[in-house]
């Protein structure tokens, strides 16, 4: 049932661009605070890494759900560790 919701948002190009839209907006708060953080920082750096960080973590927990839970688990630490790192040295 999982796969089926995820697969009709993936194949609809109006929920699709929503979805990047909603990416965009909530990568450019991470990328406003970070530059608060980072005051030295490239801004475009900031932007292109915060609307990965974003999209990736919505894909991180696409991939946990259709997975076994402990597999679906490691998949969110993983993304956990590498996000982390991301944003504490941009």
């Amino acid at each position: 049932m999982r796969r089926d919701i995820i697969s009709g948002m993936r194949a609809d190009r109006a929920l699709m661009a929503i979805e990047l839209a909603v990416s965009r907006l909530c990568g450019g708060f991470l990328a406003a605070a970070m530059q608060r953080a980072h005051p030295r920082a490239d801004p475009k750096r900031l932007g292109a890494l915060t609307f990965l960080i974003w999209q990736l973590g919505e894909e991180t927990m696409r991939l946990a759900l259709v997975h076994q839970r402990s597999d679906g688990a490691a998949l969110v630490e993983a993304y956990k560790r590498m996000s982390l790192r991301a944003i504490a040295e941009p």
